[in-house]
């Protein structure tokens, strides 16, 4: 996922932030992080619960050939379920990567 940092195209979301970057393959892969900047151990991976329930709920949102990532950030943890899919949908929706966006 290293190559998505480098060479990826990134959106910020006072929660989160998405980067993509196309892979070539027939279907689109997801992955989570939170720094420590997130807080301990635990924090992290409440987090990390909230974005991976958050991208799959909007998972068939999501174009084909997509790497993506998703980074947490610290006020994440004050966010309930359902404000994290609306965040993540936000980002979606601004990276054109929606289903919506790409018919």
């Amino acid at each position: 996922m290293q190559r998505v940092y480098d060479e990826g195209k990134s959106w910020a979301h006072s929660l989160l932030v998405l980067v993509v970057r196309p892979n070539g393959l027939g279907f689109s892969r997801v992955g989570v992080t939170a720094s420590r900047r997130v807080g301990n151990a635990v924090a992290r991976n409440r987090a990390k619960r909230l974005l991976r329930e958050a991208a799959r709920a909007l998972y068939p949102q999501f174009g084909d050939g997509w790497d993506v990532m998703l980074i947490a950030r610290a006020r994440l943890l004050e966010a309930k379920e359902p404000q994290v899919e609306v965040a993540l949908a936000s980002l979606l929706k601004r990276a054109r990567l929606s289903a919506e966006n790409l018919e």
